[in-house]
């Protein structure tokens, strides 16, 4: 039966035989229905309603989902078998095996900080006390340096002593003398780290008290010099007095003084040449050492000559007279000259301040952060 409103019957029921009234007798009653009632049962006339249909797609759409999340599981299965099945590339790190270790160590760090504290203390007070002894000598003050020396050296007994008992604590040497491969396999990562930090901060002051003392004794060899020829031009100074008095022999016995203590400052200065420029300090010492020699050449030609101004006489006095015109008017070159010799006693206290860095790294890392490095 077709009906010209409905599409036609699908091919895949051509097969089937139409249903018979008498297909239906053998069910008697047991249906509910006798075998002679007049069914209607051709569904090709039903047309689906706008509920029918959306039951219908959703349906449909609860399948496709079904089917979708199954295969969506299997997926995820299957990675989770592959995941258990596969290891990650072998690191090396095995923390269940290095905790107790790692606790241990953590705790004698953390018994250290406040030692570790009190070095870092000492190391910044002799920062400053540095700073003072090479203003000190540029300024040429030497009250002000003999304060500086005493408060350093007393900072660097205390940094000897504090270092020593922390290397004690922490077996700093056994860490500088274990493998790699050693360490690894008793302590985790992040604590080998740590450890070398703090280890590698306290032997970061070893150079100090070496450095310390050689810008102790760098100082007090300028200041030797500074004693030297301030005692040379008060010497001088007295010596050209006196032959302003005609006292020309007692001024000639008065220079020999000041010599004397000009050609020490010399002798330092041959010292120091070889650890820090001193071109400005030798051509100084040289231009007062070629005065005095015209000064005395001077008093001597005047004695010889019985205070009679002739050729000699007056030959003296421009020789004298150029040497005096090339010394410096005041005593300020002092500052130059110290100067140029504070410039090698900068590099002795570069070891302080790298030991400033190290120790405020170290104690930014324990006090910061956990110390495990969690």
């Amino acid at each position: 039966m077709t009906t010209p409103s409905l599409p036609p019957n699908p091919s895949y029921r051509s097969g089937l035989r139409p249903i018979e009234d008498n297909d239906l007798v053998g069910f008697g009653s047991d249906f509910g229905f006798a075998s002679d009632d007049d069914f209607d049962f051709n569904w090709q006339d039903y047309e689906l309603g706008w509920g029918d249909r959306i039951r219908l797609a959703s349906g449909r759409f609860l399948i496709k989902v079904g089917w979708l999340a199954l295969a969506l599981g299997l997926a995820l299965g299957s990675a989770g078998i592959v995941a258990a099945t596969q290891h990650l590339p072998a690191t090396g790190t095995r923390p269940e095996l290095t905790w107790s270790a790692d606790q241990d160590l953590a705790n004698r760090l953390d018994a250290g900080v406040r030692e570790l504290g009190l070095l870092k203390q000492d190391v910044d007070s002799l920062s400053v006390q540095a700073r003072a002894v090479l203003s000190s000598v540029t300024q040429v003050n030497q009250v002000t340096i003999k304060t500086a020396w005493d408060s350093g050296s007393g900072n660097v007994n205390s940094i000897e002593a504090e270092a020593a008992d922390l290397n004690s604590k922490f077996d700093c040497a056994a860490l500088a003398t274990t493998l790699p491969d050693a360490l690894a396999k008793q302590y985790s990562q992040p604590m080998i780290d740590r450890y070398e930090q703090v280890c590698n901060a306290v032997s970061s002051v070893e150079p100090i008290p070496d450095d310390w003392q050689a810008m102790v004794d760098g100082s007090r060899t300028a200041f030797q010099v500074v004693n030297d020829i301030e005692a040379h031009d008060s010497i001088a100074t007295d010596a050209l007095k006196l032959s302003t008095q005609g006292r020309y022999a007692d001024a000639i016995a008065k220079l020999v003084g000041a010599s004397t203590a000009l050609s020490d400052a010399q002798t330092v200065a041959v010292q120091l040449a070889t650890v820090t420029d001193t071109s400005t300090l030798t051509t100084w010492l040289t231009r007062t050492q070629a005065w005095d020699d015209a000064a005395r050449l001077l008093w001597q030609t005047t004695i010889d000559n019985k205070g009679t101004i002739n050729a000699q006489v007056t030959a003296a006095l421009r020789n004298e007279a150029s040497a005096r015109a090339l010394l410096p008017d005041n005593n300020n070159v002092l500052q130059v000259v110290m100067y140029e010799v504070a410039g090698d006693m900068t590099s002795n206290g570069i070891s302080i301040e790298t030991a400033r860095g190290a120790l405020n790294a170290a104690m930014t890392d324990l006090t910061g952060g956990s110390v495990l490095g969690s």
